[in-house]
């Protein structure tokens, strides 16, 4: 066969180039100098598919590291000046799937975002078992530009395709191959072996390419696209999709890329992109190890404890079950460790039925929950997080201890404040580094989204900011303005379940705008966040947004309350504190603030 013939080889930055008599094999690698498929990058592929021999048979793309993904989670590309680059990857794409020597691709790990567009370009995708493929613009609220709307579809018809699109989540190898995203599962023992498999499948294609099934059967195409509509709101994602999807069908190729063009430049100047996009720098930032803690050489936890009864234990003792660790939990008293244990298994039983966990899954997880009511029994624990208002019990030296609420806080322990899906860690100066590391890791297993603290307090971020939203929500019930009037504006909002403070009514009734009511409560939010950055309780304002978001149920397309603050610029947000504030004290602006204001920086650093 062809790969057994010489080989030539180029090397350029981030992109090598062996070829055989009958195969020219693009490899690419992380550049040494810039971003994976940047502008230089693209530019250096364009250059290696652009001066292929025509005379090859064909050319197989792989990635030097067998991770097609600029993040290896899989996550979105963050828009950039990058994408505006020549050449786009809109042109390289298309580059790709017009060259004159089919381009086959091989996927074998997390393939995702410009590589997932450039993979669907080429003639057919080889992927081994363990790959996956995703497409997460939809977290950002965007569409790439690069005609995976157009060339999606055709592939695996609208149902797949929206369904991809729309939810952002990789799909697995076996699966991509039945829906047809995936020519061929190749397998071997070695890379090498996986490498002369895809090369003889490729070798047995020949040049003529074959017709892409998605399109098929019209109605039911057309059919898909009818019921996202159905369910999505006029200008949202699932709208824009939907309509091209249904251009993909309708139009000619080339006309159809322009319209997904046109819709992705709409989308990616909307301030919701920009909200989404902010959120997730924040993740990003909030998921890295401290510095202080990245050369800590410690073992996992394997057997947590957890102390008290409280409803937020119970949720922690599902999430380690669910992990496969076996966890036990230790309470004195019969007539609270009974209800915390119904709870679990309650919630379990609801898991069942809604189809999220298997019986077998939920009996072995509870073959692995011991309850205790003898201190004696946590002379094992490698970790041991203490509920509220629950004394805290003795535990061994080397584990580490999480304390959650208001009590004293025993020398070398944690704080811990739990809000939806955050965890908040206390880490000042100073701390066990081997213990905060465990922790941290810990809290990260089970499925928290940790934001590390500089204090150790025992409202934390998450408390602080809804015990300033309630302040400004009892404030504005006290002037007037109507109970329904509030609720019907955080509704609009977007907050799933609004509750308002007890609080008496003013003497008579207060007309206020929906808008003016979101602005007075973000305001407040805002203020207290500058409090906290200033004192040190949050380490950055994308953490500050992070808890607002994913532990108070603020709705992600606003970014947070910082980030809003930003965006309408902090002069004006403290000219409106300075107007509201001889109404509550919750809204007289923090000297922070006004020292943001004097260096003319926003929250996020850049210039106001």
């Amino acid at each position: 066969m062809g790969r057994c013939g010489d080989k030539d080889m180029t090397v350029s930055n981030g992109v090598d180039v062996t070829t055989t008599d009958a195969l020219a094999e693009i490899t690419l690698s992380r550049p040494a100098i810039g971003v994976w498929l940047d502008a230089v990058h693209r530019n250096r592929l364009l250059e290696a598919v652009a001066t292929v021999d025509p005379r090859l048979t064909a050319v197989l793309l792989r990635a030097a590291d067998r991770v097609m993904a600029l993040h290896p989670d899989g996550g979105p590309d963050l828009p950039g000046p990058e994408d505006a680059a020549c050449p786009s990857l809109a042109s390289l794409c298309l580059a790709v799937e017009q060259s004159a020597v089919p381009v086959f691709v091989l996927l074998e790990g997390m393939v995702s975002g410009a590589a997932a567009e450039i993979a669907l370009a080429a003639r057919a995708r080889i992927a081994t078992p363990g790959a996956r493929i995703g497409f997460p613009a939809a977290r950002l609220g965007r569409i790439s530009g690069a005609g995976a709307t157009q060339r999606l579809p055709r592939l695996v018809g609208a149902e797949h395709a929206l369904r991809l699109l729309t939810s952002g989540r990789p799909v697995a190898a076996p699966e991509a191959l039945v829906i047809g995203l995936v020519d061929q599962i190749v397998e071997g023992e070695t890379a090498a072996e996986v490498l002369a498999t895809a090369q003889d499948w490729i070798l047995a294609q020949g040049r003529e390419p074959r017709a892409p099934q998605g399109m098929a059967d019209g109605r039911a195409y057309l059919a898909a696209v009818k019921a996202l509509r159905a369910t999505s709101a006029p200008g949202s994602l699932g709208m824009a999709l939907a309509d091209c999807a249904e251009a993909a069908l309708l139009l000619p190729a080339e006309q159809g890329l322009a319209f997904e063009a046109a819709l992705a430049a709409e989308r990616a100047a909307l301030p919701q992109t920009a909200a989404l996009a902010h959120l997730v720098r924040a993740e990003r930032a909030a998921a890295q190890v401290p510095e202080a803690l990245r050369s800590v050489k410690v073992g996992p936890v394997t057997r947590p404890a957890l102390v008290g009864a409280s409803p937020q234990l119970s949720a922690l003792a599902l999430m380690a079950l669910a992990r496969g660790l076996p966890v036990t939990v230790l309470e004195r008293d019969r007539s609270r460790l009974v209800p915390l244990l119904q709870n679990i298994a309650a919630r379990q039983e609801a898991a069942v039925q809604a189809g999220s966990l298997s019986p077998a899954q939920r009996d072995a997880d509870w073959a692995r929950l011991r309850a205790a009511s003898d201190p004696d029994d946590l002379a094992q624990a490698d970790l041991v997080v203490v509920a509220a208002d629950t004394a805290v019990p003795l535990v061994p030296a080397s584990a580490p201890l999480l304390i959650m609420g208001r009590g004293e806080l025993p020398k070398g322990a944690f704080r811990l404040v739990l809000s939806g899906r955050v965890a908040e860690l206390g880490l000042p100066a100073h701390c066990p580094a081997g213990a905060a590391a465990q922790a941290l890791a810990f809290l990260r297993r089970i499925g928290q989204m940790v934001v590390l603290t500089g204090v150790q307090s025992p409202l934390g971020i998450s408390g602080r900011l809804a015990g300033a939203g309630g302040a400004a929500l009892r404030a504005l019930l006290v002037s007037g303005v109507a109970p329904d009037a509030i609720l019907s504006a955080l509704t609009g909002f977007g907050l799933a379940a609004p509750a308002l403070p007890k609080a008496e009514p003013g003497a008579g009734p207060r007309p206020m705008s929906a808008e003016e009511i979101i602005n007075r409560w973000l305001g407040a939010l805002a203020n207290e966040g500058a409090r906290m950055l200033a004192a040190g309780l949050a380490q950055s304002a994308g953490d500050v947004d992070l808890v607002a978001v994913h532990g108070l149920g603020l709705p992600s397309e606003c970014g947070g309350p910082l980030h809003q603050a930003d965006q309408r610029g902090l002069m004006i947000l403290r000219r409106d504190l300075r107007l509201w504030g001889d109404e509550a004290e919750v809204w007289k602006p923090v000297p922070a603030l006004d020292a943001l204001v004097s260096n003319g920086r926003g929250f996020s650093g850049r210039l106001s």
